[in-house]
């Protein structure tokens, strides 16, 4: 998921609407989703609506705004010297002379709170300076939509933004995650897409969520990849590099009254799948002779990929998968005595209704996902690709695997987590252990991994 521009920046402060496009996958001929079920992917394409003049209105006809980095227009009738620094470092970014009737946008697009200043360029005298600061003014925070994982992690950045910078803060995002975080943040404003534009023209300044590719490493200050998919938004938007939890409507009723596991066995790319053979039947097989009904929620019961791999949920699962509303997924792991699944969105909705995750990861790091004591990583063998700097993400590969694709190697980072590891982890959850104890079940101790 990227935003792009198109070729027509020209006229940036005088006139000529341009657009950025949020793109995602290409479009399949299915109806959308609604929002009450859930992100439709093909819904993260849309334009962003900025203004054919700067928004904000300096002295002599100089406009001026942050909605796509710093942009100044300086009119005609003479030359300027124009500087441009950042207030927290005292770093000068840009110093040159500007002719008349030009724009200038800065390639940075991520927060920085700039000193403007503005000068004539015959005798360095100073026309006008401005300081950015976004204390209550319109800023707004945009979060693509057509991903369940990316929305969970990154929007309560946008809360984080309007408390720490005390702006008054708008968040674009999809109306799915509207419905699903009603009445859990009071104080900021939420916008959903109209027609698939995101009108941000009224906007002192604009920040976009996203894992960026590399040719747009200037939208963000420090790599994605050193800091994962929460703290990499944190940094765009000038905040502390903390992780949040998303802030999720709960309370949805428990319709299953057994002790229950839900689980989920579907992700976009078979590098994020768990590719041990039959290793989820072997977990389940497990879990239900322990006493557990075991629920697999995914959305799609099978998934195929170009190069012909097939995936299919396992087999001794209980299949509750299909287009379900998301409030109800929610319940379901709200009341679930935890939940096993995949660097993928349903862990995210997971982690935010507060269940035990068990993530099962080969191709990320610890950082890149939610902080989680049962994380399973084989880091015997490659691992954390996703981390590398030199590998940037390819959603459209029909396996991502930079380091060993085509070879014998190939994904080996989920072929190498063994069922036992993941036993290991469950036995350390203690729900499980109230479970066996509250049902009178032993589980019986397993000594090595050849015990398998």
């Amino acid at each position: 998921m990227d935003y792009t521009l198109n070729d027509n920046l020209g006229n940036f402060g005088g006139g000529g609407n341009f657009s950025v496009k949020v793109q995602t996958e290409p479009p399949e001929e299915k109806p959308l989703i609604p929002p009450w079920i859930g992100p439709d992917p093909r819904n993260a394409s849309c334009n962003i609506g900025l203004p054919s003049t700067f928004s904000q209105e300096g002295p002599n006809g100089i406009r001026y705004d942050f909605l796509f980095g710093c942009r100044i227009y300086l009119p005609a009738g003479e030359e300027y010297h124009l500087i441009l620094a950042d207030q927290d470092t005292g770093t000068i970014l840009l110093d040159q002379r500007v002719p008349g009737n030009h724009s200038l946008v800065d390639e940075r697009k991520f927060f920085i709170r700039y000193h403007i200043q503005v000068r004539r360029a015959s005798d360095d005298s100073l026309i006008w300076e401005h300081l950015y600061d976004c204390r209550g003014r319109k800023v707004y925070v945009l979060v693509p939509d057509g991903a369940l994982g990316d929305n969970m992690a990154w929007m309560p950045y946008a809360e984080e933004f309007r408390k720490v910078h005390q702006a008054d803060v708008t968040c674009v995002i999809g109306e799915w995650m509207i419905r699903l975080t009603e009445g859990q943040y009071p104080d900021l404003k939420m916008k959903p897409l109209e027609d698939r534009v995101a009108h941000v023209e009224d906007g002192y300044a604009c920040y976009f969520c996203a894992i960026l590719p590399k040719e747009r490493k200037s939208w963000r200050p420090i790599a994605h990849q050193h800091l994962g998919m929460q703290r990499a938004i944190a940094a765009i938007l000038g905040l502390p590099l903390e992780e949040h939890r998303i802030r999720l409507k709960l309370g949805g009723p428990r319709v299953i009254p057994e002790p229950y596991v839900c689980i989920s066995a579907m992700a976009t790319n078979p590098c994020k799948h768990w590719n041990y053979p039959d290793g989820w039947n072997s977990i389940i097989r497990w879990l239900r002779n322990l006493g557990y009904r075991v629920l697999c929620i995914d959305r799609e019961d099978h998934l195929s990929f170009e190069n012909g791999r097939r995936y299919d949920i396992p087999s001794e699962a209980e299949n509750f998968t299909g287009a379900l509303p998301l409030a109800e997924r929610l319940a379901m792991l709200e009341h679930a005595d935890f939940f096993i699944g995949l660097p993928s969105g349903l862990s995210w909705l997971a982690w935010g209704s507060g269940t035990s995750v068990v993530l099962l990861s080969g191709f990320t790091m610890d950082n890149c996902e939610f902080s989680t004591p049962y994380r399973v990583t084989n880091h015997l063998f490659c691992h954390g690709c996703w981390n590398d700097t030199e590998a940037f993400f390819d959603t459209h590969s029909p396996v991502w695997c930079p380091r060993h694709a085509g070879t014998p190697r190939e994904i080996e980072c989920t072929r190498a987590i063994t069922p036992f590891m993941v036993r290991q982890t469950i036995r350390r959850i203690p729900v499980f252990q109230a479970h066996l104890k509250a049902c009178g079940k032993v589980d019986a101790p397993e000594r090595s991994v050849l015990a398998q």
